[in-house]
C-alpha cells in the first residue's frame, strides 16, 4: 500500500470508529444484563471488594473496569457502557500489531472489525463479552507467534491475556481447548522449541498469570474465598449452557446472524479458509481459521445460545475474511467489498441509531422497552427527598440503575401476601399481574412495559 493511501485509510478508521462507538452512547435504554452489571459494581463502593458468585454474573474483572470508569466519569449511562466501548475500539485497532502480516490485510482485517455490526452494537453494550473477546484474540495472535517463531518470548503476553479471559467469564475453557488443539496441530513447532534454556521465561509466565488470576478473584487479597470459588464457576455454567431452557436455540441460530447481518465478511471469510487449508504453511491463516471454525462449531452445538455470542464468531471471522480477500485474484472483489461495506455501514448505523432496542434489531435480545423511562419520570415527579421506594416484583432490571442514590428495597412476588408494612414507603412498584387497585383502595397508580410479558405499576402511597 502507498503511504498516503495508508495515512488516509488510518485516519479514516479512526475517525469512523471513535464516531460509531461513542457517539449517543447513552440514548438506547439499558438491557436488563447492564442493569444487573451497575448493580454488581455498586457492591465494590459499598463492600470495597467484588464477591464472586459462581453461580452466576462472570468473572470480576469487568466490574473493577465498571468501578474505575465511575470513578473517573460518575454514575451515567455513559460511564457504565465505557469499559466496552474502549475495548471495542482497541479491537478495531488490534491488527495493527499484527507485524507478520502485510500492510493490506492489516487495513482490511481493522475496517472488518470496525464495520461489523454485531461488534460495533455489541462495543456499546455494558457486558463481558467485547472485553472478553478482545483478549481471545490476542491470545491467539501470541500463541500463534510463539509457535510460528518457535520462540517462548511470546508466552508471557499470551499468559496475560489467557488469565483475562478467565477473570472475566468462565466460558474462556472454550478457547482453552481449542488452544490445545491449535498446539497440537502445530506440535512440530512445539517440538523445536528449546524449553530446557527458557525456564525463566516460563516461570515469568506462570507468575502473571498467577498473579491476574488471583489478585482479582480474591479482590486483592480482601476476600480468599474468591480463588476457591472461581473453580467452582464452571461446572454450573457448562450445565446451564447445555440444559438450560428460554435461552436454547437450533444449530443454525448464529448461521442465520452471520448470513442477515455480516454476510460480506462472511464471504470473504470463506476464501481465506480455501486458502489457509492449502496453505497450512501459514501458521497465522491457519490458526485463525482453525480457531473461527472451532468456535462457530462449538457455540452452535451448545443449546443455550444469546445474540451477544456471536462477536465469538465474528471477530476472528474477520481477520480470516481479511486474508481471503488478498488471496482472491479477480479484480471484481474490489466491487464486492464496496457493495459488502456499504452493506455494513448501513447496519451499523440501522442497528445502532436508528433502531438501537426495537424488535427488528436481532441484537436488542429480550430488550427493556423504552415505556420504563417514562416510569423513571413518573417516579421523580412524584419524589421527594427521603421517600422510601419498594419494588414488589420479581423482575425490575435494569430499574435499580435509573433509581441510583434513591432509597430502594425490594420484595419478591412470594413473599407479598405475608408482607403488611406497605404504609412505610412513599412509592411502590408492582408487577401487574400482582397489583390489584380495588384491594389497595389505590387512586394514584400508572402502568407501564418493562419488556415483552411484563408490565409494572408506579403506586404513589
Amino acid at each position: 500500500m502507498k503511504r498516503n493511501l495508508s495515512i488516509f485509510l488510518l485516519v479514516l478508521i479512526i475517525l469512523l470508529a471513535i464516531i460509531s462507538h461513542f457517539t449517543f452512547l447513552s440514548e438506547r435504554i439499558l438491557h436488563h444484563d447492564e442493569g444487573v452489571n451497575y448493580f454488581f459494581t455498586q457492591g465494590i463502593f459499598e463492600n470495597k471488594v467484588f464477591i464472586y458468585n459462581p453461580l452466576n454474573y462472570h468473572g470480576p474483572f469487568y466490574f473493577y473496569l465498571i468501578f474505575l470508569s465511575f470513578i473517573l466519569f460518575g454514575v451515567s449511562e455513559f460511564a457504565l457502557r465505557f469499559p466496552a466501548t474502549l475495548f471495542g475500539l482497541l479491537l478495531v485497532f488490534l491488527p495493527f500489531i499484527f507485524k507478520i502480516r502485510e500492510k493490506k490485510e492489516i487495513y482490511l482485517a481493522s475496517i472488518f472489525l470496525l464495520l461489523s455490526p454485531s461488534l460495533t452494537y455489541y462495543s456499546r453494550y455494558s457486558i463481558h463479552e467485547i472485553v472478553f473477546v478482545f483478549f481471545t484474540i490476542l491470545a491467539v495472535y501470541y500463541l500463534t507467534l510463539l509457535l510460528h517463531k518457535k520462540d517462548l518470548k511470546y508466552l508471557p503476553m499470551f499468559s496475560m491475556a489467557f488469565a483475562f479471559m478467565f477473570t472475566l467469564k468462565e466460558t474462556a475453557i472454550i478457547p482453552a481447548f481449542i488452544f490445545f488443539i491449535i498446539i497440537l496441530l502445530n506440535f512440530k513447532n512445539l517440538k523445536a522449541i528449546n524449553f530446557k534454556d527458557e525456564s525463566e521465561v516460563l516461570l515469568k509466565s506462570l507468575f502473571i498469570f498467577m498473579l491476574i488470576y488471583v489478585l482479582f478473584f480474591t479482590g486483592f487479597g480482601l476476600n480468599p474465598q474468591g480463588l476457591t470459588d472461581s473453580f467452582k464457576g464452571f461446572l454450573p455454567w457448562v450445565e446451564r449452557g447445555v440444559t438450560e431452557i428460554g435461552h436454547d436455540k437450533p444449530f443454525f441460530f448464529y448461521s442465520k446472524i452471520l448470513i442477515t447481518y455480516e454476510w460480506p465478511i462472511l464471504l470473504f471469510s470463506l476464501a481465506g479458509l480455501f486458502y489457509s487449508f492449502k496453505n497450512k504453511k501459514d501458521s497465522f491463516a491457519f490458526n485463525f481459521s482453525i480457531f473461527f471454525i472451532l468456535q462457530f462449531l462449538i457455540y452452535s452445538l451448545i443449546s443455550y445460545k444469546t445474540p451477544w455470542l456471536i462477536i465469538n464468531l465474528v471477530a476472528p471471522m474477520a481477520i480470516v475474511a481479511s486474508i481471503g480477500f488478498t488471496r482472491i485474484k479477480s479484480k471484481s472483489k474490489y466491487l464486492l467489498l464496496s457493495i459488502g461495506i456499504l452493506y455494513l455501514l448501513s447496519l451499523v448505523i440501522y442497528t445502532n441509531f436508528i433502531n438501537p432496542s426495537g424488535e427488528k434489531n436481532t441484537f436488542a435480545y429480550v430488550h427493556t422497552d423504552n415505556d420504563i423511562l417514562n416510569l423513571v419520570e413518573k417516579l421523580n415527579e412524584n419524589y421527594k427527598e427521603g421517600d422510601k421506594i419498594l419494588i414488589l416484583s420479581n423482575e425490575y432490571w435494569p430499574l435499580p440503575f435509573y433509581l441510583h442514590g434513591k432509597d430502594v428495597n425490594y420484595l419478591d412476588e412470594e413473599s407479598l401476601n405475608n408482607y403488611n408494612n406497605l404504609t412505610e414507603y412513599n412509592l411502590l412498584i408492582y408487577n401487574k399481574n400482582n397489583f390489584n387497585p380495588q384491594n389497595l383502595n389505590l387512586s394514584q397508580y400508572w402502568q407501564y412495559k418493562l419488556r415483552d410479558g411484563v408490565e409494572l405499576v408506579l403506586v404513589k402511597n
